[in-house]
C-alpha cells in the first residue's frame, strides 16, 4: 500500500500519523530518537508493508501485470491500490476524503518538528492535502503523475532499468474490474491486521526493528523526483530510494 492507506490505517493521534507517513524516509538509527508515538506509526507502517507483501491476493494482482512489467509490477500495484482506496473511500472511512486529507495535512504541519531536520522536506509534501487526494482522481491523472515521478527517480538512480511507468495506465484501466475485485477482497484483511497490531502494541510497547521488505516488491515507493533520499523503507533494506 501507499501513503493514503498508511495514513488511514494509523491511529488517530497526529504523532502516529506522522510516523506512518515518515516511515519510508527514516533510517533505522534515527527511529529510537523519535517520540514514542511517532515510533509507533513507523513500526506499524513497516508491519503493514510486510503483511501486504505476503498476502496472496496482492500477489494475484501483481501477477496480472507481471508479464509486461516484471520487477516493477509491485510498485505499480502499490500505487494503484491507493487509487482504488480513494475511489471506494466511503466504504472504508467514516470521514469524507477531503476533510481527511486536510486533517492529515494539519497533523503534518503540527508535528513535523518531531523529525530530524534532514527528513522534514520529504514528509512536508503531505502538508499539501492535494498530494494524498490526487490518488482518488477517477481519470487516473493523479497516479499518472505519481508514476512519472517514480520513473524519473528510477532513471536517475538505476539508468539500466529506466522505464516510464505512466505507460502502465492503459493496462490498469483495462484491468480495473479485476484489480478492484482483488482490492475489495484484500483491504478488509489489511484493516483487521492493522487494527489488531495497534491493539497489541500500545504506546510504549517495546518493538524491535521490523524485517527488511522483499526487494521483489519493495524496491521503490512513490516519491518525488526532486528529492533523492534513503532506500525504500528509509534504509531498512536494499533497493531504490522511496518515492513520494
Amino acid at each position: 500500500m501507499n501513503h493514503l492507506a498508511h495514513a488511514l490505517l494509523a491511529d488517530e493521534s497526529p504523532e502516529c500519523v506522522l510516523g506512518a507517513l515518515a516511515a519510508d524516509f527514516i533510517r533505522p538509527p534515527v527511529v529510537p530518537l523519535l517520540p514514542a508515538a511517532v515510533q509507533r506509526g513507523v513500526f506499524q507502517h513497516r508491519h503493514v508493508d510486510g503483511f501486504t507483501d505476503r498476502h496472496p491476493v496482492v500477489q494475484r494482482s501483481i501477477g496480472r501485470i507481471s508479464k509486461n512489467w516484471g520487477w516493477f509490477s509491485g510498485i505499480i500495484i502499490d500505487v494503484y491500490y491507493d487509487h482504488l482506496l480513494g475511489l471506494a473511500w466511503a466504504e472504508y472511512a467514516p470521514e469524507p476524503l477531503g476533510p481527511f486529507v486536510e486533517r492529515v495535512a494539519g497533523f503534518v504541519r503540527a508535528t513535523i518538528t518531531h523529525l530530524p531536520e534532514p527528513h522534514r522536506p520529504d514528509v512536508m509534501r503531505f502538508a499539501n492535502p492535494e498530494r494524498l487526494a490526487s490518488y482518488a482522481v477517477p481519470d487516473l491523472s493523479g497516479i499518472e503523475r505519481a508514476f512519472g515521478r517514480i520513473s524519473d527517480v528510477i532513471a536517475e538512480r538505476m539508468p539500466s532499468r529506466a522505464v516510464r511507468l505512466e505507460r502502465a495506465v492503459p493496462e490498469l484501466r483495462g484491468l480495473h474490474p479485476e484489480l478492484a475485485s482483488d482490492f475489495a477482497e484484500f483491504f478488509p484483511d489489511l484493516r483487521r491486521f492493522a487494527a489488531d497490531w495497534l491493539r497489541s502494541h500500545p504506546l510504549g510497547f517495546p518493538e524491535p526493528l521490523p524485517p527488511t521488505p522483499s526487494p521483489k516488491r519493495r524496491g521503490v515507493e512513490e516519491r518525488s523526483s526532486d528529492s533523492p533520499s534513503p532506500l525504500r523503507g528509509g534504509g531498512w533494506g536494499e533497493g531504490l530510494p522511496p518515492l513520494t
